[in-house]
């Protein structure tokens, strides 16, 4: 039974927000950023006290925060994000995620996902150009200690985006591809300063929840318990799950369901092995488990998937 609950606490339905009756605002940013239907969304969201997604999920878009107040959790693929005021979160394709606020206190910040033909046109006109890889690079998931010019001018542009969301116009649409394409070369910009300036780029860690997390990365195809993991590194059961609580905020079922889940992907991605082979090659004990897990965690069944995947990668 807690192990049931664990897992239900991670891979929630995508779409639970959507039942959601708080406010308008929140149901809207699940709708559209849900959606395969839009190839391009912003707003602000504002909450009054301490909110957490019910579940990690991800999007076959790219998508940005800006946090304009409070501090928040963002947890991504295997990495948690400490994010204050001021800072940028960049999530890839298709990678797993979810937000957590830090306390109870209020927040505010930008959402936008948009997908990777919205700026076909652009690209078409500038090939030699790469708008969207570094977005999925690990170290640039997080832009953080930007100078108060930095913040005005990415908030700057957003606003404008979230102004220019309900116009429909040809120059209205030709304004928000060239803004949000100006905007992602700058962000690529500031990522790759970040970089070379080797700052610190938010990520929480500790010596043994590494090691514990190279260990899973290695046997997730294997049976992985609690006790099994807590002896392989000569500590308490009790002990490692506290440990791995507080240094990323996830259980370690939660963690290793995650990371089963990104290799179930890349092989439905990669190979034509049927879905009973990719469960249990990725540690699943049934079949009939590893669907519920892979459409509740991706809002598609693994032949689904599948299909979605040949499609755009045509």
């Amino acid at each position: 039974m807690q192990q049931k609950m664990c897992y239900s606490k991670v891979y929630d339905k995508i779409h639970a927000c959507l039942g959601c009756k708080r406010k308008m605002r929140c149901r809207m940013v699940s709708e559209y950023t849900y959606s395969p239907h839009v190839d391009f969304f912003i707003d602000r969201v504002d909450r009054d006290n301490g909110y957490e997604m019910p579940s990690f999920h991800i999007h076959h878009k790219y998508e940005i925060y800006y946090e304009i107040e409070g501090t928040r959790r963002y947890f991504i693929e295997d990495a948690a994000y400490i994010v204050n005021a001021g800072s940028v979160v960049l999530i890839g394709e298709n990678q797993i995620h979810k937000t957590a606020a830090v306390g109870d206190t209020p927040s505010s910040r930008i959402v936008m996902n948009f997908s990777g033909e919205y700026l076909d046109s652009l690209a078409e006109i500038f090939p030699d150009v790469d708008f969207f890889s570094f977005l999925n690079e690990e170290h640039n998931h997080l832009l953080c200690n930007l100078s108060v010019k930095q913040q005005n001018q990415i908030q700057s542009v957003l606003q404008q985006l979230i102004l220019l969301q309900e116009e429909v116009t040809p120059e209205s649409d030709a304004m928000r591809k060239m803004m949000l394409a100006t905007l992602l070369l700058t962000l690529k910009s500031l990522c790759r300063i970040q970089q070379e300036q080797g700052g610190e780029n938010g990520r929480v860690s500790n010596q043994i929840v590494d090691q514990i997390q190279g260990y899973i990365a290695e046997h997730y195809a294997e049976k992985l318990t609690l006790t099994g993991i807590a002896s392989q590194f000569y500590i308490s059961p009790y002990y490692l799950s506290r440990l791995f609580k507080r240094a990323i905020n996830l259980s370690l079922i939660e963690y290793i369901n995650g990371v089963r889940i990104k290799a179930a992907q890349n092989l439905i991605e990669k190979s034509n092995e049927s879905v009973s082979e990719v469960a249990e090659k990725t540690g699943f004990m049934t079949t009939a488990h590893f669907r519920r897990v892979f459409k509740d965690a991706t809002g598609l069944s693994p032949q689904q998937y599948r299909q979605y995947y040949k499609r755009v990668n045509k």
